[in-house]
């Protein structure tokens, strides 16, 4: 299956789950904008349906930046937790109101990252190459977590944050950009060289 969702990566995204079912269909900006100021007011109905919508696209942003079941959870349940404690400060300045949640997403992984960093463990999103694994293990790995999902762990940090939020979470360069804070011309040139490197990875050349 994810072998298959390359293959289209450059001409049609993709809405993918990473070891769950698949993600809810983002709700429509303007219908999305009336459950925000609902939801800005506690209403319970709108906080649910907000839940439901990103929970799994949060979830499966994690678990393809850390192949890891449990700390994705955990991340996108952190991330939820957050949205409904700041969801009163949202207020809309063109960034629409999926960019401000994907990018408390990205400042949790950062923060997860250097939690791992001080003790010692092992960073889940490093290149496997620097893992120094063999044949076997990594075709245990692509067979366990999908070819794409492993195929990602050779990408940098933010080359893989631009291939997850344009071609599985659907967002454009511009809320790519916001997200990320960088220029659009920087997220253009992380796309082109992502989809590059994983080309050569799928076929497998390597980097």
């Amino acid at each position: 299956m994810y072998a298959q969702v390359l293959s289209g990566l450059v001409d049609k995204p993709r809405d993918l789950a990473a070891g769950k079912e698949a993600a809810s269909t983002p709700i429509d900006r303007s219908e999305e904008w009336e459950l925000v100021q609902r939801a800005q007011t506690l209403d319970e109905a709108a906080l649910a349906s907000l839940y439901s919508s990103y929970y799994p696209r949060v979830y499966n942003y994690a678990f393809l930046q850390l192949g890891d079941i449990q700390a994705a959870e955990d991340l996108a349940s952190e991330v939820m937790l957050k949205l409904l404690e700041s969801i009163k400060k949202y207020r809309f300045r063109g960034t629409p109101f999926s960019a401000w949640v994907f990018r408390i997403a990205r400042n949790r992984l950062i923060d997860l990252h250097r939690r791992r960093k001080r003790r010692g463990e092992v960073n889940l999103s490093e290149p496997l190459a620097s893992m120094q694994i063999g044949p076997q293990t990594m075709a245990e790995r692509a067979l366990e977590r999908g070819q794409l999902q492993l195929a990602l762990k050779y990408l940098t940090d933010e080359q893989r944050q631009v291939i997850v939020l344009k071609f599985i979470e659907g967002f454009d360069n511009a809320s790519i950009a916001r997200i990320l804070r960088r220029s659009e011309g920087a997220i253009k040139s992380l796309q082109h060289r992502a989809l590059n490197s994983l080309r050569r990875v799928m076929a497998g050349e390597g980097r």
